[in-house]
């Protein structure tokens, strides 16, 4: 447990501080200038050089079929459920996507590491991987349909189906993702005028999308949001590790796969759940609020995962 405070009270410093600047310095504007350029230039340098440097070839694949597959279920169960209660589809892709998105970087590297060594970190480096990609190109595909849908074109089912995959590609998170895999399967490094940049670029989107959740705090009444933002968090720490473990029996994985797989699925929520709330502006406040409950109780989480998920 004490291992685990040690990782997350840092993001929480930077959570407060953001807090403080959206009472004294960022007004709503400032704030959504600020997630636009998250949005538009930090995130995507993340997403691409992420997937750029990553090596596939030592990939677990049933460890990946079992874990995604597992992620993918959870969260057309969690979507489908909330839109059957009365939330319109946007709302619901992002509770969807905030009941199994998980912090991998910030706090599962390091939590990975520290509890299955080396080993185990390559494991959740290979989840990492192919997080972004299989999560957020679902999410931003299932929405970008459903707006096309809403608006359909005059000029036929092809026409739709261009827009579709248009929008669905040319997106500041699809592209860079795409972009990324194809550079790894080519096989050439980044070179170091370019990758030092990017990695400038990429080291801010973190810590900056920290300092936007607590401005987003700071003009939220947390209270109203309290009962949604705890089921949503209760579903993402305790459920989505328990799918992925039924995941992992069911394909028979070796003790430390199923370890790293349902610590991964244990950890909070990610904050890049956040920054596709803002950008298609729905349930801002209630996946803000759940992404600090869910941070908060990442601590049980975590601890009654690494103590019952089986010795590697």
């Amino acid at each position: 447990m004490l291992a685990t405070l040690q990782v997350i009270l840092p993001a929480a410093v930077i959570v407060i501080a953001g807090f403080v600047a959206g009472k004294r310095v960022l007004d709503t504007a400032g704030i959504k200038a600020l997630s636009d350029l998250v949005f538009f230039l930090f995130l995507p340098c993340l997403l691409f050089r992420s997937m750029a440097s990553s090596n596939f070839g030592g990939s677990d694949v049933a460890m990946l079929g079992a874990y995604f597959g597992a992620s993918l279920l959870w969260f057309f169960i969690v979507a489908l459920f909330v839109r059957r209660r009365g939330e319109p589809t946007p709302g619901a892709i992002v509770l969807g996507l905030g009941a199994v998105f998980s912090n991998t970087v910030q706090l599962g590297i390091p939590i990975q590491k520290l509890a299955y060594g080396e080993a185990g970190l390559k494991l959740h480096l290979s989840i990492i991987a192919m997080h972004s990609l299989v999560l957020l190109t679902t999410s931003t595909v299932w929405l970008e349909v459903w707006k096309t849908r809403q608006s359909p074109n005059e000029h036929g089912v092809a026409r739709n189906l261009l827009q579709v995959v248009k929008a669905s590609v040319v997106h500041p998170v699809i592209l860079p993702i795409i972009a990324g895999l194809l550079w790894s399967f080519s096989g050439f490094p980044l070179p170091d005028w370019a990758d030092q940049p990017l990695g400038f670029l990429a080291s801010a989107a973190g810590p900056i999308m920290l300092v936007l959740m607590g401005a987003q705090l700071s003009t939220m009444k947390l209270a109203d949001h309290m009962r949604g933002a705890f089921a949503l968090a209760v579903a993402k720490n305790f459920a989505h590790p328990l799918i992925v473990a039924a995941a992992c029996w069911a394909f028979g994985l070796p003790p430390l796969v199923t370890a790293v797989a349902i610590t991964s699925a244990a950890l909070p929520m990610g904050n890049n759940v956040f920054m596709f709330a803002q950008r298609y502006q729905t349930n801002e406040n209630a996946i803000t609020a759940a992404t600090a409950i869910s941070s908060l109780i990442a601590i049980v989480s975590l601890t009654i995962a690494l103590s019952v998920v089986p010795k590697p």
